[in-house]
């Protein structure tokens, strides 16, 4: 009897253990069941303010009792991974995009939900120059970067020390050119007049464009509109511009086997006088060189005469569809990425402006700092004042087009192909009613 009594309270002992262990795994699966877990992909680079930009997706992990994986890549990585993850179909449940034409596929492809709705229904109020529409009606991006704009950076203390001032016409310009390359032969030096690095395709364009907007701002608008053909000589003489400023050396000696992101580097580190680049990385080139190593400057007018309100035109990169995230149209958990989308992109907002003077992408007009750093002032006065907005032209192209396009101008700059050889490749891949 003793030993009967013994096994059967082992056997209770046993039971009861296993029901535990039972219930316990029953309440574990209800927690991970609860605790929902969202993939995230993003870029941060230099085109960011801070770091809030990712670790603000840890606290609202916290706030909403989410598991949050964020992943980020470089912009070039993050671009390659997305297209894989489109034809995998495993796109995560957020991602971050660029603005302009080249989200299209994704749209396309109906790989991402419309989140207009969304939008309507929350307390983000962005402008409505960062909320078009698609061209099917959607919209499809919960803007949360700011839009960027061309400028050019001038290293001051550089200045300074060759005895320089900031061109403002073609003929400044070319003799600041020249009197960069002395400074270097008589001091054995190696500075460059104008840091760019074209691996990537994109600078390069950038400058082109630049060039031809600051001898005519309309140019773009009648090559739109068929009242202008790329063979006329705005489109020429910018070209022929190009390839001046590489032959008298204006630029570093390896410019066409430099990225994007070892230009930015070789500006900081005071290789270059000159920067023309993008309006986002000012807060970047802050915290790397000082708010008074440097200014915030447009690129010379190039025109024959010039025009005083060159400093007004300003040309923007994304220009239509603006940056943000996406949601895709695979994710399980579409409502509570939509929330999330917009807790983060409300919350950047109101760091960028409040705290660090940034442009308001919202109407709730929120209030910067009372004094900016300079750099930041000058950006802020630029866009107040500006009297014309011109789109970077790969922003308006078609990708495959757009991806020529680029492509056309990097063989301009190493003189690849001749003025008359790049203006008739042009006139084919620049098809902006595609």
């Amino acid at each position: 009897m003793k030993w009967k009594r013994i096994t059967i309270i082992l056997l209770t002992i046993i039971l009861c253990l296993t029901f535990a262990g039972c219930n316990g795994q029953e309440k574990t699966a209800e927690y991970q069941e609860e605790k929902k877990e969202l993939t995230v992909w993003t870029f941060f680079d230099m085109n960011t303010p801070d770091s809030y930009y990712v670790d603000l997706w840890d606290t609202l992990a916290e706030e909403y009792g989410y598991r949050i994986d964020v992943k980020t890549y470089s912009t070039q990585q993050i671009k390659d991974k997305l297209r894989v993850a489109l034809a995998c179909g495993e796109l995560p449940d957020i991602f971050l995009v660029w603005g302009g034409n080249y989200p299209n596929y994704l749209f396309d492809a109906g790989a991402c939900i419309p989140v207009q709705e969304y939008l309507d229904a929350s307390d983000y109020h962005p402008k409505q120059s960062y909320t078009e529409p698609y061209r099917d009606g959607n919209r499809y991006i919960i803007p949360c970067l700011v839009e960027a704009y061309a400028v050019t950076y001038c290293n001051e203390k550089l200045l300074d020390q060759m005895g320089l001032k900031m061109p403002e016409t073609w003929e400044e310009l070319v003799s600041f050119v020249k009197a960069v390359n002395d400074y270097n032969e008589k001091n054995h030096t190696q500075y460059a007049a104008i840091e760019l690095g074209d691996k990537d395709n994109w600078l390069g364009e950038l400058l082109y464009c630049m060039i031809v907007n600051r001898m005519d701002p309309n140019a773009l608008d009648r090559l739109i509109s068929g009242e202008a053909k790329f063979s006329d000589d705005v489109f020429a003489e910018a070209a022929k511009k190009v390839r001046k400023l590489v032959k008298m050396g204006a630029f570093p000696q390896d410019f066409l086997e430099t990225g994007e992101v070892e230009a930015v580097e070789n500006f900081v580190n005071e290789e270059a006088v000159l920067f023309p680049h993008q309006s986002t990385i000012v807060y970047y080139l802050m915290k790397q060189m000082g708010e008074d190593s440097f200014s915030v400057q447009q690129f010379p007018d190039c025109g024959e005469v010039q025009d005083e309100n060159y400093a007004s035109y300003l040309m923007d990169i994304n220009h239509t569809l603006t940056p943000g995230l996406c949601i895709s149209s695979k994710s399980v958990y579409q409502e509570e990425a939509a929330e999330l989308c917009i807790a983060f992109a409300k919350r950047v907002n109101e760091i960028n402006v409040t705290e660090y003077g940034y442009l308001d992408m919202t109407t709730d007009r929120l209030e910067p700092p009372k004094e900016n750093p300079k750099p930041v002032q000058q950006f802020r006065d630029m866009v107040q004042n500006a009297e014309k907005f011109t789109a970077d032209w790969y922003a308006l192209l078609p990708e495959q087009e757009g991806d020529d396009w680029r492509n056309l101008t990097k063989k301009l700059f190493a003189g690849e192909v001749s003025v008359e050889e790049f203006l008739t490749e042009g006139e084919k891949c620049l098809n902006f009613t595609k």
